[in-house]
């Protein structure tokens, strides 16, 4: 087993979390994780800011340190804001990123009221993908294991296998994709490789997801990951962290 000087960092990046936004029994294990690990990993948890998380009710705050960060999508930059609150009853905080134009919506990924699913979800991936990783730089914190909840996720998994691979704090990087939720059922965008692309740089892959359904993101996701995720427990994930990390190299803060 692999001696650390300090704790192993582990991030969640997710689509749920108990108790802010719950679709499965995920979410709650999600919220336990960084409890049940805190003596031997230090856990952070990374999640969209749904326009239906009640800033008041959960006490969300903004983040100052982090403001001025911008997200290139195709062609536009849109504002990063990134809240933090902390897990009722326990001192895990929780980073939610947001932007009113993608996030302020009264839906997670479908229209409330009649169940489609937004047309620019696409987008909204994409976003909160290059968020994740804006967000890592700018606090300075490289994890060694990046656990990929949920099927949006994947695209984060994409990021850091295919375009980051040789980035000095993020290229080597261990990567855990598990999905339990529901995709919806559209279709990505023919100009996706446009909106997703990294530093001007389009992967092959991105040209693979063109035009195809949701859902082939999960696959993609899974093959980004370098050991499957099975089981939803937290011994099956703890055990999942144990084997990246035996993996993974020291970082450096």
């Amino acid at each position: 087993m692999m001696m650390w000087q300090e704790k192993p960092r582990i991030l969640i990046a997710t689509t749920e979390c108990a108790p802010f936004w719950e679709e499965t029994p995920a979410a709650q294990l999600v919220a336990e994780m960084p409890g049940r690990l805190h003596n031997e990993y230090e856990v952070r948890i990374f999640m969209p800011k749904y326009g239906l998380i009640d800033d008041r009710r959960w006490r969300l705050h903004e983040v100052k340190r982090l403001s001025g960060i911008t997200i290139r999508v195709g062609t536009m930059d849109y504002a990063l804001n990134v809240k933090v609150a902390s897990i009722p009853g326990s001192r895990t905080q929780v980073y939610f990123l947001d932007n009113h134009e993608f996030w302020a919506r009264k839906g997670t990924f479908y229209e409330p009221q009649s169940h489609t699913p937004y047309p620019d979800n696409d987008e909204r991936i994409v976003f909160f993908s290059k968020g994740v990783i804006h967000v890592l730089k700018k606090l300075h914190w490289y994890p060694q294991v990046i656990h990929c909840n949920g099927w949006m996720t994947g695209l984060l998994a994409v990021y850091i296998r295919h375009l980051l691979r040789g980035d000095p704090q993020l290229g080597k990087t261990q990567l855990l994709f598990t999905n339990y939720t529901s995709v919806p059922g559209a279709f990505f965008s023919p100009t996706f490789p446009e909106k997703a692309k990294w530093d001007n740089y389009i992967p092959e892959v991105f040209s693979v997801l063109a035009g195809k359904p949701y859902d082939s993101l999960v696959e993609i996701g899974q093959s980004c990951a370098h050991i499957e995720g099975n089981g939803l427990s937290a011994e099956s994930w703890s055990a999942c962290y144990s084997q990246l990390l035996n993996r993974a190299p020291a970082q450096s803060a």
